[in-house]
């Protein structure tokens, strides 16, 4: 295994284990212990399920083929857990922005990923600071504690906030006005279908295990990520007056991941 893992222009990305940021100390027999670049997300008074949030769609995210940074849940000095993920950027410089237009333009396969995955988990929050875009590097997509429970508040009925929003689609997509190919959708409508109720369980078990949710929250968190994963198509074609930019629309309701 190289220091650095470099995905050139397939999507992975780059995430530098070498040069910045990161501290290769003395290997044995070979393998090297990493010390890497990453971000750790804990919850807050007004987010109190940001970490579950995060953990669970980044983790489908993957699951579905969608570039996201590799993380896991950490256990935290004095209690609790955070989601960590790595670091994406190249040779240890801070990742910028995405660009809509130019993004849109030169990887629509992405974009129309990233907006069928928004869809999926009901990611509220999608905005140029949680994607990255390096012309030669690749794709990042981050910063996930806004989807699915994205309406609670302390006072508030977690279940009950999955309840009103089981059917709603997302609207207002950063990329949706500057998308000009919606061909690459079906795709990821049958990538996003195609992750078991198996996978989408154990997911949100493992928040289980760590004391991040109550039962009766993991079955209606696993519920409802299942309900919506079939529908991805109707949430997008619901949407569709806002992209203004796609002269052809070619999506319809029939087929694979049609839904109602």
């Amino acid at each position: 295994m190289t220091a650095a893992a470099r995905g050139g222009k397939n999507g992975v990305g780059y995430f530098d284990f070498a040069f910045h940021g990161a501290r290769i100390e003395t290997p044995n027999g070979g393998v090297h212990h990493v010390r890497l670049n990453a971000f750790a997300r804990q919850n807050t008074t007004e987010r109190p399920y940001a970490v579950v949030n995060d953990f669970i769609a980044s983790t489908l995210g993957v699951a579905a083929g969608l570039p996201v940074p590799p993380g896991n849940l950490i256990g935290l000095y004095g209690g609790g857990h955070g989601f960590v993920s790595m670091a994406f950027g190249e040779r240890g410089d801070a990742a910028p922005p995405v660009i809509p237009p130019r993004f849109c333009q030169e990887r629509p396969w992405e974009a129309c990923g990233i907006i069928a995955f928004d869809q999926w988990v009901s990611n509220t929050d999608r905005h140029d600071r949680n994607l990255s875009y390096i012309a030669d590097v690749g794709v990042a997509v981050f910063d996930h504690d806004l989807a699915l429970i994205n309406q609670y508040h302390p006072s508030g009925d977690a279940a009950s906030a999955l309840a009103s929003d089981l059917d709603v689609e997302c609207k207002s997509h950063c990329l949706a006005p500057h998308l000009v190919d919606v061909s690459f959708f079906p795709e990821w409508f049958d990538r996003i279908a195609s992750v078991s109720r198996r996978e989408i369980q154990r997911t949100v078990d493992i928040c289980r295990s760590a004391d991040l949710v109550e039962s009766s929250l993991r079955d209606v968190l696993v519920d409802f990520v299942v309900h919506r994963q079939t529908r991805v198509r109707s949430y997008v074609d619901r949407t569709r007056l806002e992209y203004k930019k796609v002269s052809n629309w070619t999506l319809d309701l029939e087929g694979t991941n049609g839904g109602s």
